[in-house]
């Protein structure tokens, strides 16, 4: 396995909801973790917005996720991310992202499978790198779409202002490292 990239400070991520998710609240340590490292690193920090708007309105049965959303955007580390199609490139990006994650996972998915989200983690990091992003960091939680993702943005041409990460074992280790 390769070792994790270099986040630049005053840069650019994007997570995963399942990332979101998986890290639990603000009081839990993976939680402070990463909401540690966002703000010693300076990052602007985005969760695709349809995303956002699903879980604010989640069932009371899963009342928590908003709470995690809410509580990150409360804190100010986290804002709802806009895909703009009309962006060239963007929608081109989010089409063979789809594409080679099926050929990815030709065995085990149908298109129709595709987790729609993961598409647009590549359309919005090629927007924001093509945009006025330094460097876009993208925390993923699927190991197809990590390399799905990563594929279609070097072929982009952004790769080398774009990394993108396997978010719960990074996360896992900001935890070792600051609490273990």
């Amino acid at each position: 396995m390769a070792p994790e990239p270099e986040i630049p400070r005053d840069s650019t991520a994007i997570i995963d909801s399942s990332v979101l998710i998986a890290m639990g609240g603000p009081d839990n340590e993976q939680y402070q973790a990463f909401e540690q490292f966002v703000k010693d690193r300076t990052l602007t920090v985005y969760i695709p917005g349809h995303v956002a708007e699903e879980m604010g309105e989640s069932p009371d049965a899963y009342a928590y996720q908003r709470d995690r959303l809410r509580a990150a955007q409360n804190a100010g580390w986290l804002k709802p991310g806009r895909i703009d199609f009309s962006t060239p490139g963007v929608s081109e990006v989010v089409d063979k992202t789809r594409k080679r994650m099926l050929n990815l996972s030709a065995e085990d998915v149908t298109e129709d499978e595709i987790e729609k989200t993961d598409t647009i983690l590549a359309g919005l990091a090629y927007q924001y790198a093509t945009g006025d992003a330094t460097y876009v960091t993208l925390f993923v939680s699927n190991t197809k779409a990590e390399q799905a993702i990563e594929d279609v943005l070097s072929a982009a041409d952004v790769g080398d202002i774009t990394s993108v990460i396997e978010g719960r074992s990074f996360i896992a280790n900001l935890v070792a490292d600051q609490f273990g």
